[in-house]
């Protein structure tokens, strides 16, 4: 059963992949983003402390920790405990044909990913943990905060498909990579906007690209109390990589950091 929240996302969202010309431009966009960040060592350097709570990081589909190791580097610069998830890639054993096989991957990966955050809230002798999704992780992301909203501090996602999935560019070349015979109108999106369309208390901060080659921006943002949109320029490909988004990110955790320390 679909909530109308849920309902009124899946009749009103744009599922059109994004421009044609993003999704060409990714590689070569995400190369000279990668190379802008070699380049912004000594000003991210100066990019505010933080407390020393401990941030972990969940990769996109296909990805692994390697993924997302320049983040854990800023992070541990900016004086945070990075955490990788330790789950190995973020891909399925077997073919995804329809999106119930998604779902059965995604609900064996949010219990994996709930034992890691509670023993990373157990070490931290029950101090909240905030966490940073990229894409796919992005929608683990979420959904932790939405299940165990008092051991999550914030979550940040990075070019997360919140919409429906067929709004992106992956979508036809993964039906074709795992064969699927399924028809687009038969496929369980609503069970995938039902994920992300719950109410929340954790302070999540959605970051999405208007460029973003992958995941179209109609798609890529949430709508409700706790969440704030922010839009950065970056391909999809260089999202954990780009400084710009390292920017946005020093940023928030220094804005969250300060709202703990008023509500204690």
């Amino acid at each position: 059963m679909i909530s109308s929240t849920a309902a009124s996302i899946l009749d009103s969202a744009d599922i059109r992949p994004p421009a044609l010309s993003d999704t060409v431009s990714e590689f070569w966009r995400a190369t000279r983003e990668c190379q802008q960040l070699l380049c912004s060592h000594s000003r991210l350097r100066r990019l505010p402390r933080g407390d020393g709570h401990t941030v972990m990081t969940l990769p996109g589909y296909g990805g692994d920790d390697g993924s997302m190791a320049a983040i854990r580097y800023w992070l541990k610069k900016w004086n945070y405990r990075p955490e990788p998830w330790l789950l190995g890639r973020n891909i399925p054993a077997d073919r995804i044909s329809q999106m119930e096989h998604m779902h059965e991957f995604q609900e064996a990966m949010l219990g994996r990913i709930q034992h890691r955050v509670d023993a990373l809230y157990e070490e931290n002798g029950g101090s909240p943990i905030t966490l940073i999704g990229w894409s796919l992780g992005g929608i683990y992301a979420n959904a932790m905060a939405q299940r165990e909203p008092e051991k999550i501090r914030a979550i940040i996602s990075l070019g997360t498909p919140y919409g429906d999935p067929r709004g992106t560019a992956a979508w036809a070349i993964l039906k074709r990579l795992n064969r699927s015979t399924t028809p687009d109108h038969e496929q369980d999106t609503g069970h995938w906007i039902k994920l992300n369309s719950g109410p929340r208390s954790v302070p999540t901060y959605v970051i999405y690209s208007p460029r973003d080659g992958v995941v179209s921006p109609a798609i890529a943002k949430l709508s409700g109390d706790n969440i704030h949109n922010i839009s950065v320029p970056s391909s999809h490909l260089a999202f954990a990589w780009n400084p710009a988004v390292m920017t946005e990110i020093a940023s928030i955790l220094a804005a969250s950091q300060r709202t703990t320390a008023t509500n204690r």
